[in-house]
């Protein structure tokens, strides 16, 4: 009698990255998911989204991180290819991420097969030649920076829902991705680099994870319902009431809710 698959196993493991696979009920897609920078390095953690996913049918594939080093490692070609010769074909394959993740999960789409992604404030790139106005993240790094797979970039007709602030430096990452991925822009204002949170927040990041999944999301549809709940989240009217404490803060805020900039 063969052996039922066990519900969470490794695939791979290297010095820098570990993948997980975790089962689940669905047959005709699957996620895969990319750790943002974490402060928790036991490697028993739980994996972003793995609850969720499991709980909700998905299989999944976690890739896990040694280090914050925004998947720069000279082993992902090899990788991502055992990766996505373990997907049965046929299957849709959905990338969701956040941060650094979200960077990484736009980056492999293309080695990963994926049918669609949903990133949440991701950057566009970790060389400070090319985003010299943008130094948050400097300090992260756990060793010097190298870029290995910059450039890589999702295909064209692979739909990126990218999440982010449109009153923070995010909108320029998602402006710089836009110009060479197929970029669904979903506003959430007052976020921050949170925008994840503020979704959560509101009560709609369920919704939103399964509509991707189940590739039924209509991006003008859940703009205006997220826009009738933004005021439940705390983190959004904290952000709101920073931007609009001063009148040119204001002014300038007023100005991006109205008309995009």
């Amino acid at each position: 009698m063969s052996q039922p698959e066990p519900a969470r196993h490794v695939l791979v493991e290297t010095a820098n990255v570990r993948v997980v696979r975790t089962a689940g009920t669905r047959t005709d897609v699957v996620f895969v998911t990319f750790e943002p920078h974490v402060l928790d390095k036991n490697p028993e953690r739980q994996a972003f989204a793995e609850k969720f996913l499991r709980d909700n049918g998905f299989p999944a594939y976690h890739f896990f991180a040694a280090d914050n080093f925004w998947f720069q490692y000279p082993e992902m070609e090899e990788v991502l290819a055992r990766v996505r010769a373990d997907i049965a074909p046929g299957t849709e394959v959905v990338a969701y991420a956040v941060s650094m993740g979200a960077y990484a999960a736009i980056r492999f789409a293309g080695r990963l097969g994926v049918t669609r992604i949903l990133a949440f404030s991701p950057q566009y790139s970790i060389d400070p030649k090319k985003v010299p106005w943008d130094r948050r993240w400097d300090r992260l790094f756990d060793r010097p920076r190298q870029v290995l797979w910059e450039h890589l970039m999702a295909p064209r007709g692979v739909p990126v829902y990218l999440c982010y602030d449109p009153h923070n430096r995010d909108r320029r990452h998602m402006r710089l991705y836009a110009r060479e991925a197929d970029v669904v822009p979903v506003r959430v204002p007052y976020a921050g680099h949170g925008s994840i949170t503020v979704m959560m927040q509101t009560g709609l990041l369920g919704k939103l994870v399964l509509d991707v999944g189940e590739n039924r999301f209509d991006p003008a549809a859940f703009q205006r319902e997220l826009a009738g709940r933004l005021d439940r989240s705390p983190l959004h009217r904290e952000k709101r009431a920073l931007k609009r404490r001063r009148l040119l803060r204001r002014l300038i805020a007023e100005a991006i809710d109205r008309f995009g900039l």
